[in-house]
């Protein structure tokens, strides 16, 4: 009879400490401290926020009665809270198409490196990673009715002096034209990336074929970038709705509540009204809300497409 062979603990540990779960170890190790970041600044927030919402809870008076869904009954019954929402909405519809179309077109032009084209993507991308609350200022400034660079401009061309953010109609495109030219860089980079991961050889391809510059855009490019397209338009969708400072720092939610974006109104409802109950459960509505968006949009850019 053979007998049976014994693993030893030695060749027990090998295995588990094989090349590929070393591999494992080391990449769980690099993705750690973002898994700590979200967990702590993110996971663990919304929470305390789920909990906070289900209790009359404010900054200086704490916890207090345990009221249930009273809050949310509430808050789907505020007009103000709805208004909120419908800014929030138009100004998410108004930034995000729009800041896609330009950075697609600036990716594809300055996708090639030609002379000059580094120089220009550092223009466009130097935005991004400037403060938005001296941006803010900045712009405010410019839209001055009497002052501002804009209307000087204007003036050069004959046109009068506009009101851009005292005016009700025009105050929510002044945002929205600012936070465009501010994260239009970002967008461009990522979609850029997108464009150098496409093989050149379909490009070619296409092109031997005889399609014309905007067949091969069509019928090549787009559809090849569209898990590309699909993570801008979340993450800028996510970032419109979290939409605060140029708010704040700009108009104040005003002329006539036509700026009031959602999360400004969680911020009066928490900090000015100290009703942190309240402005928890507004924080999980929109949190649903803003979920609800994001899956309709991976549906809807959703592409088996590989390459």
């Amino acid at each position: 009879m053979l007998a049976t062979p014994i693993s030893t603990p030695a060749k027990g540990w090998s295995r588990i400490w094989s090349r590929r779960n070393r591999y494992y170890l080391i990449a769980f190790l690099f993705v750690l401290p973002a898994l700590i970041n979200f967990t702590v600044f993110r996971y663990l927030p919304i929470l305390a926020a789920l909990r906070a919402s289900l209790y009359q809870y404010s900054l200086l008076g704490g916890f207090g009665d345990f009221v249930g869904l009273d809050q949310y009954q509430a808050i789907l019954s505020d007009s103000f809270f709805r208004n909120s929402l419908w800014v929030t909405l138009k100004f998410t519809i108004y930034k995000v198409p729009l800041q896609v179309l330009f950075s697609l077109i600036l990716a594809l032009f300055l996708a090639r490196e030609n002379l000059g084209t580094a120089f220009v993507r550092s223009a466009v991308f130097t935005p991004v990673v400037t403060s938005v609350i001296v941006v803010s200022v900045l712009w405010s400034m410019m839209y001055h009715s009497q002052l501002g660079l804009i209307n000087s401009l204007l003036s050069i061309v004959g046109v009068p002096p506009q009101a851009f953010l005292s005016n009700p109609d025009r105050a929510l495109p002044a945002l929205t034209a600012m936070m465009i030219w501010k994260d239009v860089g970002f967008s461009m980079i990522i979609l850029m990336a997108g464009l150098k991961g496409i093989p050149v050889v379909y490009r070619e391809a296409a092109v031997v074929d005889g399609a014309k510059p905007w067949e091969v855009l069509w019928h090549i490019t787009l559809p090849l970038l569209r898990r590309v397209m699909m993570f801008v338009m979340v993450t800028q969708t996510i970032f419109s709705f979290q939409v605060f400072v140029p708010v704040y720092a700009m108009t104040r939610g005003g002329p006539l509540e036509r700026t009031k974006a959602v999360v400004y109104y969680i911020y009066q409802y928490g900090f000015l009204f100290q009703d942190m109950g309240t402005a928890s459960a507004m924080s999980i509505v929109t949190l649903i809300i803003l979920l609800v968006v994001s899956v309709g949009q991976m549906r809807l850019f959703r592409s088996d497409v590989s390459y």
